[in-house]
């Protein structure tokens, strides 16, 4: 019984049951039994040669066996192994077959750099995707133009414009800057200790000073004694989380204060305004203790 032969494409097929094609390459073999040099067929991808050509008969091509192939016309006594193993971060981009070793590619996600798969980098807040990361390339970021913000790292998200208070009917409490969106309110100001809750426009205007606070450009360190004098004396904060990089971490201080401000003011509306300025004088804060008073506690 002659050998086994396993399906193949139908032209690979035709190739290998021939032994031989019309203008196929070749190559030199001496014969075992004559020492004449023969100029034997070589087999065509897919197949191997199963027997070697002699002065009286062709070469014989047999088919490759599963998980193994021939890439190439060759003269291979046996087939390659498909050896090529998909590693972390990489899926099966083509399978093995008879004629190709089996191909990977990196995940959703990930880029391949130096031989490894890298996870597509985000873009920290400030800055927004300009090109969102290949199989072959990292994200691509830019800083946000003028008139436009990223609040969060993102992978995937552009730089969105600012929202237009004027269009909206409402002023502006806080400009956007590249980390945060424009901050709108409709409250224009109120006389010092003249609120009480339920009074027209006091809940706007008390989440308009929690805003107008917790959004300012100022340092992580201020910040957090701003938090401090908040929670008073004697008052201990829980620990912080492991720092994330500067931007994230001012942005996530400002999360907590605007927190810590609205827990404040559903709790306590009427005193918020007081509060608020003993605290900011104890956290040595004295230019916006002043913004605070000039724009939202006037007196007439």
């Amino acid at each position: 019984m002659g050998p086994l032969l396993w399906p193949l494409p139908a032209v690979l097929l035709a190739l290998a049951a021939q032994g031989t094609a019309a203008g196929a390459p070749t190559y030199p073999r001496r014969d075992a039994e004559t020492g004449e040099w023969l100029a034997c067929d070589k087999c065509p991808p897919g197949t191997f040669v199963q027997r070697p050509c002699g002065r009286d008969n062709p070469t014989t091509c047999g088919a490759c066996p599963p998980r193994h192939y021939t890439q190439f016309w060759n003269y291979l006594e046996r087939c390659r192994y498909c050896n090529v193993i998909c590693g972390e971060h990489e899926e099966e981009a083509r399978p093995c077959g008879a004629t190709h070793n089996r191909a990977c590619r990196c995940r959703p996600g990930f880029f391949a750099h130096a031989g490894f798969c890298l996870e597509h980098a985000p873009c920290p807040p400030g800055a927004g995707v300009v090109a969102p990361g290949t199989p072959s390339q990292n994200t691509q970021c830019q800083p946000c133009s003028p008139g436009t913000f990223s609040a969060s790292s993102s992978s995937s998200e552009r730089c969105q414009p600012h929202r237009n208070c004027t269009a909206l009917g409402m002023a502006v409490n806080v400009p956007g800057s590249p980390f945060h969106d424009a901050l709108c309110t409709e409250c224009t100001g109120f006389p010092l200790g003249s609120l009480e809750p339920g009074a027209p426009g006091t809940e706007e205007c008390l989440r308009a000073v929690v805003d107008f606070v917790a959004f300012q450009d100022i340092s992580p360190r201020k910040l957090q004694r701003l938090q401090q004098a908040l929670a008073g004396p004697g008052a201990r904060s829980p620990p912080p989380p492991p720092p994330p990089p500067q931007r994230e971490d001012r942005a996530a201080m400002r999360r907590r204060l605007w927190r810590q401000l609205t827990e404040l003011r559903e709790a306590q509306p009427g005193t918020l305004g007081a509060r608020l300025l003993r605290a900011l004088r104890a956290a040595r804060l004295s230019g916006l203790e002043r913004s605070v008073r000039e724009r939202f506690l006037r007196t007439r």
